[in-house]
């Protein structure tokens, strides 16, 4: 099968001068490109076609042009035709990157009317200054037609396609005459609303307004370069899964039919908080949950010290997640920081040479987990939660100085309420694939788009980490997609709104879930409340107190529903004897034609994001164990710092193995090395061996199973199941 050029593995490189480019300028090009192909192990270069630095330098051009001004240290010098064929001999694609989100207020001085209006008339980038110096510009006003031409003119120098940084729809915007005039014929509202009023019913339709707004754009921009060269590449610099999309009109989806790639940023950055070790591998798998290759954006800079180079742990691991949750890669380095910390990014390349080693084998895969987990954009912008109970603090549960924090008083605000929701969602989405993670439950993500039979039907098991907002459509396929055998593992309020956030009748849909009745809400507590199994599951003893998680549901379950965990009764006080089991289930099990549904009333994922505590992890995958046909697609003696993806293609199948056992912080120093590592795979492939070192492992199968151990696992592995 001949396959385009982006739909191969690619490995994207990027040399970033800041503001100065005499590096470039005084190199040899030739040895320059072999530097890329050979060192940095690159297939695809990008050239800077716009600055992206201080004060907002996106209006100057690296290249020539009598349409727009140049950079003036450049002198006569064109950068993007000197490179282009040089690079081509080497045989290297190369992408034009152009900034589209950070103008000099100068700029914006001689262009009126361009920037990104708040509702009281002030631009953003007044108010926000970019990285402290500088504004944007609107996607719907005339700056778009100064856009499509700068993107015409850089496709003019021959480079194979643009990027685009941006632009960006930011919080709070826009409000500018364009914007409303389009608004007001694409939704008859004679208003645009506040910014986030719940209240005001044309919030919504301005939510989906900026969404398509910034599409609009992109299908005008993939245009614009396809006029000039048919197979141009285009995409821009987009975001993951988070409740914060509807600030910035973000959609995966929406965006993909007029991109080459999904990519977004999954930069390093030192925090106060805690930091999952797998942010690239679950970043990895929401960007190829499309039908577009995606890639992973990786820095190779320490936060945001971008003179101090990204140590070689970080560096390695993100290539390697990128890669094993079927993502390609890309990282940049910057001048003159690099010439001094070289030798970490070299010695993350190993990594990279490993892919660049494989391609062949990685060409083509696509996701072989059998269990899907849905993040639902149509959730993330609009679920809130119409019960208000939930907005009571649970407090941070610490006891210190002889007082317990345990929470504070009820608030009732809409915006509260969002708030509650956004966090409660956020942690769900991340806590599950983070808890499949450190459980060794391979998981495809899917959108909202994908939800149908014909993606279901590769699986033996579906996660609704609280995927509250769903389309009538989308319940009547996973309800027939259980009965023909499937399982659906469910939690809080999954599918209790309309796609929109609207409270609709699915009593239906509860009567699937095994609910009775919602009697109510539990308050939120973080202090001496659990939930009891009522039976002995997959190595958990009946009986035993297990953390309950921060907010819960009160149901009623129905009779044919099979109960096998209940909430103890609230305690409300810390150092307080157990007052007994409660009549409300925590978990049901329900038997729906040839398939079974097991709901959670507590977002568990939740407190599993927040808390890390194994028993919600060990729950989880005895319950999958238990009750899912098959039970785990992988059983393994390895720690949870060893990641699984499972990816399949005409090669076999591939068990993508990366290990985060490290120095118990972020950033990470070094990578500690694994051995004696025991694997059980649901397959019929016979054989397995180490793309690493191609050695095979001898192997013993047991019905369906094949087994086989890895004497050492270090950074990154790859194991070939074969025939």
């Amino acid at each position: 099968m001949v396959r385009n050029w982006w739909d191969r593995p690619v490995r994207m490189f990027r040399r970033d001068y800041i503001f100065d480019f005499s590096p470039f300028l005084k190199s040899d090009l030739n040895k320059t490109a072999r530097e890329t192909r050979k060192l940095w192990k690159a297939n695809c270069e990008w050239i800077m076609a716009t600055p992206g630095c201080a004060p907002g330098t996106g209006y100057l051009t690296t290249f020539n042009s009598d349409k727009f001004e140049k950079l003036p240290v450049l002198g006569s010098r064109d950068l993007l035709r000197e490179y282009v064929p040089v690079a081509k001999k080497h045989n290297l694609y190369v992408i034009a990157y152009i900034n589209m989100h950070w103008y000099s207020y100068e700029f914006a001085e001689k262009n009126p009317g361009w920037e990104q209006l708040c509702e009281d008339g002030i631009p953003y980038g007044r108010k926000k200054p970019l990285y402290g110096n500088g504004t944007t510009f609107c996607v719907n006003g005339p700056w778009r037609n100064w856009a499509f031409e700068m993107i015409a003119e850089v496709m003019k120098t021959g480079v194979d396609g643009c990027f685009l940084d941006g632009p960006v729809v930011y919080p709070g915007v826009c409000y500018c005459r364009h914007c409303q005039e389009k608004f007001k014929r694409m939704t008859g509202c004679q208003h645009l609303p506040k910014f986030l009023d719940w209240t005001d019913p044309c919030w919504k339709k301005f939510a989906e307004f900026r969404s398509q707004s910034w599409a609009d754009f992109m299908k005008d921009a993939s245009e614009t370069a396809k006029k000039i060269k048919k197979d141009a590449v285009m995409f821009l610099n987009g975001g993951g899964f988070s409740a914060s999309n509807i600030l910035v009109g973000y959609d995966a989806a929406r965006m993909e039919n007029y991109q080459t790639f999904t990519g977004a940023e999954d930069f390093f950055h030192c925090s106060e908080y805690y930091i999952s070790p797998y942010t690239t591998l679950n970043l990895s798998r929401f960007l190829s949950a499309g039908k577009n290759p995606s890639v992973v954006f990786t820095h190779h800079t320490l936060s945001t010290w971008h003179y101090v180079g990204l140590v070689e742990a970080e560096f390695s691991t993100a290539i390697a997640q990128a890669t094993a949750g079927g993502s390609n890669t890309w990282f940049a380095i910057f001048y003159p920081a690099i010439e001094k910390t070289k030798k970490y990014a070299i010695g993350g390349l190993k990594t990279a040479a490993l892919i660049e080693k494989n391609e062949k084998f990685i060409e083509g895969s696509v996701s072989a987990a059998e269990t899907g987990v849905l993040i639902s954009n149509k959730t993330l912008y609009y679920y809130i939660s119409s019960h208000k109970g939930l907005c009571y603090g649970a407090g941070s549960g610490k006891e210190q100085g002889l007082i317990m924090d345990t929470g504070s008083k009820l608030i009732e605000d809409i915006k509260k309420q969002r708030e509650v929701s956004e966090k409660i969602l956020n942690n769900e989405n991340h806590g599950c694939l983070d808890l499949c993670n450190f459980a060794h439950i391979p998981v495809r993500v899917l959108w909202d788009e994908y939800l149908n039979q014909e993606t279901l039907k590769k699986l033996k098991l579906l996660i609704l980490p609280n995927s509250a907002c769903l389309s009538d459509s989308q319940i009547a396929v996973i309800m027939d997609y259980v009965r023909k055998g499937g399982a659906l593992l469910c939690d809080f309020e999954s599918g209790f709104y309309n796609e929109y956030g609207e409270i609709v009748d699915r009593n239906s849909w509860l009567d699937f879930l095994g609910i009775e009745q919602i009697c109510g809400v539990l308050r939120p507590s973080r202090i001496e409340d659990y939930i009891v199994l009522t039976q002995n599951i997959a190595g958990i003893e009946k009986d035993i107190l297990i953390p309950r998680p921060v907010n819960g549901l009160l149901i009623k379950a129905k009779k044919e529903a099979q109960i096998i965990a209940k909430y103890l009764n609230p305690l409300n006080y810390a150092y307080s004897q157990p007052k007994g089991v409660s009549e409300y289930p925590a978990i049901v099990i329900s038997k729906k034609g040839r398939g079974k549904v097991i709901y959670f009333a507590s977002p568990v994922f939740e407190s599993f994001n927040m808390f890390h505590i194994d028993w919600h992890k060990e729950l989880i995958h005895s319950v999958i164990k238990k009750f899912v046909p098959g039970g785990l697609q992988i059983e393994t003696n390895a720690p949870g710092s060893l990641a699984i993806e499972m990816r399949k293609n005409e090669k076999g199948l591939l068990v993508h193995l990366v290990n985060v056992t490290a120095d118990m912080k972020r950033p990470m120093d070094r990578i500690i090395p694994l051995y004696n590592i025991e694997m059980s795979v649901r397959t019929f492939f016979n054989k397995a061996r180490s793309l690493s070192s191609g050695k095979s492992f001898k192997t013993k199968r047991k019905k369906d199973r094949l087994s086989f151990m890895l004497p050492q696992i270090n950074d990154y592995e790859i194991v070939l199941l074969s025939e």
